[in-house]
């Protein structure tokens, strides 16, 4: 199955509950499939109650199900305590409507139990409502309930309630109507919200224009500290930068709350251009977080920035998008120069800890298993940190010669001949 790229499971009635609980197992695996997995099924009794159902939603995972159901379907219509998840699909033989909103899901099985006829025959009309729905995407639809709005919104609302099979005069069109119109604003709201948004976006690049100005000038300078070190110093001119920081971290804060809130459509963050503008967004500003952070010694009382929940969560959630759509950032093939940014942004907070674990080495007052253990660490980052540069996946400024990093690497140097008998066996990973 992990070689195939993508998995239908389908099921009719009962058998369709079993093939959303399979789904459910294998979305819910701690390893995601490498597959896209879609579950498809017909006249299925509802799974769980509200709970699960906003779980689901939650989870962004309600797009692998659609469940196509007749509106004289039996199995729907018996216990009004549970609830829908996923793309709902009503059929009849005039066609029919998509609702993917588990409050508007559940009003039209209201409506359709107080219109409509159970008919426990209903399974061999799968087939026709399928080439009826296949046949209608071909061809140009015909109304048969009068003249047609102008309106081009409410002329699809019109073909959508004479698509369930009811007149748009009498209470049920009248009902189902209104429950078509609310549900396509729930809908609706989060694809203007996510255009909105990126207008946002836009009135934002110039607080990343000026950070990667700052980096630029940095690389460049005689000094040779790069923008990490030159930012800890925090001069007037890092003022203006920090106050360029501030406002990007206010402005992703605010696109992962709305994420979170679901306020933007289920697949915002896969989109290229989100992917993309946080990628850049982290690889930039997270480093100036770092310096921030250890510039007024927060490690003293709140322990180190990968400690204790101090690395801010948009970090986190950016991550976890990279990871979804693949990593994007990461260029296939070897390099042949350095990368403009430092791909792990987290670099100098592992240097951070190395380098208090190298001064500790120093102390006469450890004992043997702590410098033992201490001296794991920094092996283990040393092994880490010079696979990135051979790789050239940091940026020059992490080899500028009076950079944090070119510093500690000095300093061990030296350490290391004047213990010329340390052993560095089982480096500790980082």
């Amino acid at each position: 199955m992990e070689e195939r790229k993508q998995v239908v499971i389908t099921g009719h009635s009962t058998g369709g509950s079993v093939a959303a609980l399979t789904a459910l197992w294998l979305l819910s695996q701690p390893s995601k499939p490498s597959f896209r997995l879609l579950c498809i099924t017909f006249g299925s009794p509802l799974l769980g109650n509200q709970s699960l159902s906003s779980s689901i939603s939650r989870s962004r995972l309600a797009h692998n199900f659609c469940n196509v159901v007749s509106i004289h379907d039996l199995a729907p219509r018996r216990n009004d305590d549970l609830w829908p998840f996923g793309t709902f699909l009503f059929c009849s033989d005039n066609g029919g409507v998509c609702l993917d909103n588990a409050d508007s899901v559940r009003r039209m099985f209201f409506i359709l139990n107080s219109t409509g006829t159970p008919n426990i025959e209903e399974r061999p009309r799968y087939e026709h409502y399928v080439s009826t729905l296949s046949h209608q995407f071909l061809v140009s639809r015909s109304f048969s309930g009068g003249s047609l709005s102008d309106n081009s919104y409410q002329a699809g609302v019109a073909l959508a309630v004479e698509s369930l099979g009811f007149s748009r005069d009498n209470p049920s069109g009248v009902s189902a109507k209104e429950c078509i119109e609310a549900a396509t604003e729930i809908t609706r709201a989060p694809i203007v919200r996510s255009s909105e948004l990126a207008i946002e976006l836009g009135n934002v690049l110039p607080s990343r224009l000026e950070i990667q100005w700052f980096k630029d000038s940095c690389d460049g300078s005689p000094k040779q500290l790069g923008y990490y070190d030159n930012f800890k110093v925090m001069s007037k001119r890092e003022m203006k930068v920090n106050m360029s920081r501030a406002k990007l971290a206010k402005f992703w804060d605010g696109v992962i709350r709305m994420v979170e809130k679901k306020e933007l459509p289920f697949d915002f963050h896969l989109g290229k251009k989100w992917v993309y503008a946080s990628q850049f967004y982290q690889l930039l500003a997270e480093p100036l977080d770092i310096a921030y952070f250890y510039k007024y010694d927060y490690s003293r009382t709140k322990g180190h920035y990968m400690e204790n929940g101090n690395r801010h969560k948009r970090y986190v959630e950016i991550d976890k998008w990279w990871k979804e759509k693949g990593e994007p950032h990461k260029e296939k093939g070897a390099r042949t120069r350095n990368a403009s940014t430092t791909q792990d942004t987290c670099f100098w907070a592992k240097l951070e800890e190395a380098k208090e674990c190298l001064d500790d080495m120093k102390s006469e007052s450890i004992d043997e298993q702590r410098r033992y253990l201490l001296w794991k660490r920094i092996v283990g980052f040393e092994s880490y940190a010079n696979t990135l540069v051979k790789m050239k996946e940091v940026s020059v400024d992490v080899l500028a010669r009076n950079s944090s990093y070119s510093v500690w690497v000095e300093r061990l140097s030296e350490f290391k001949i004047k213990n010329g008998n340390m052993v560095a066996d089982d480096a500790m990973e980082f």
